[in-house]
């Protein structure tokens, strides 16, 4: 601070406008914002892209003043040195330097030295979990939400998706407090930070929770099944786990990864009690049919053609057409037209629905 205001003594007219950037970073501290948002915010505020190198993951990330984010190859010559060796901060000005570049650097370090502390000892501290059932919670107050986000390194105005992730059952042999330290809902996890992802999870009840802050790909990592909930702003994080959560009912063993924005009017269903759901006649039918007639059918369903349902379990198609012919026997309809495919369709999501509300065998 007695270097900036011995910096200030020689602005003069520029003065003010240097209290005003040093009251802007300070206000982004007293925020508890995350790297990604600081790096945004001084890009705003410089008019250029600036950069950020994380020492500990050795991951250089440069934010231009529209929000566009890259991973450089290498940081520019002229960096800022963070202290204890946290990593380096720069500025990518073309043409001359502005006159307060060099306050808006200092102070730009000086965030980000507290910023990358703050992550650090939250990741030491283990408290992500009782903050990410606190965002993810119904009751929990918006002021409350608020600070729990911005402790887990999120503003409220951030787009996060939840993700429901199912755990595997407890074994006979699993004690009531021991969890599953490496199973598919951790490596799912890990993996989505390993791509970059910045994520923080929690388990609730059997289910892992996790909050993505950054737009997930397509395809995830194969393992556990996976409800994916909107993309909704951090405030409203509560309905995107909820989201999660339905998706996550519609889940099976072919139907691993369940996104809410694919369900559609199926998410009407999600509330059926299990009996309700197991006297319909069609999910009785579809549940005596033998795995082979199944896949036929959710290949039927699937492709819309008999060829192409062969050709997509790599069977001749005449083979295909005589395990519809026996499904339909079961069924009670026909799946020549579109009319019963959208039967069948919904009854293999019916049956995947009534799975996943029975309850659970105790160990």
């Amino acid at each position: 601070m007695q270097g900036l205001l011995l910096k200030l003594s020689t602005l003069d007219a520029d003065a003010e406008s240097a209290v005003r950037v040093i009251a802007y970073f300070d206000s982004l501290l007293r925020d508890h914002v995350s790297v990604p948002t600081l790096l945004s915010a001084t890009a705003r505020l410089a008019q250029c892209p600036v950069g950020l190198l994380d020492a500990a993951t050795g991951r250089r990330t440069r934010t231009s003043p529209r929000g566009a984010v890259d991973t450089p190859a290498e940081a520019p010559a002229q960096v800022r040195e963070l202290s204890d060796g946290l990593g380096a901060v720069w500025m990518e000005r073309e043409g001359p330097a502005h006159g307060l570049d060099e306050i808006v650097l200092e102070r730009y370090a000086v965030a980000a030295e507290v910023t990358l502390e703050r992550a650090a000892a939250l990741a030491r501290s283990g408290q992500d979990p009782a903050l990410v059932e606190l965002v993810l919670s119904a009751e929990t107050g918006e002021a409350e939400r608020a600070r729990a986000l911005r402790l887990l390194g999120f503003a409220p105005s951030t787009p996060l998706q939840a993700l429901a992730i199912a755990l595997p059952d407890r074994g006979p042999d699993r004690g009531p407090d021991r969890g599953p330290d490496r199973g598919p809902d951790r490596e799912l996890a890990a993996g989505l930070r390993a791509m970059g992802h910045q994520v923080r999870a929690a388990r609730i009840g059997d289910t892992e929770a996790v909050l993505v802050a950054t737009t997930l790909p397509r395809d995830l990592p194969e393992g556990s099944r996976v409800g994916i909930g909107p993309e909704l702003p951090g405030a409203r994080a509560a309905e995107s786990w909820a989201g999660a959560r339905t998706a996550l009912r519609f889940t099976g063993p072919h139907d691993r990864v369940m996104r809410w924005s694919e369900l559609g009017a199926l998410a009407l269903f999600a509330d059926l009690p299990e009996p309700a759901v197991a006297g319909l006649a069609d999910v009785r039918a579809m549940e005596r049919l033998g795995e082979e007639s199944l896949a036929a059918v959710r290949a039927l369903c699937l492709a819309g053609s008999v060829r192409g349902a062969a050709a997509t379990v790599h069977l001749h198609h005449s083979s295909m057409a005589a395990r519809i012919a026996r499904a339909e026997s079961v069924l009670g309809f026909s799946l020549a037209d579109a009319a019963g495919r959208l039967r069948a369709h919904l009854a293999l999501a019916l049956v995947r629905l009534r799975a996943n509300l029975r309850p659970r065998t105790p160990a």
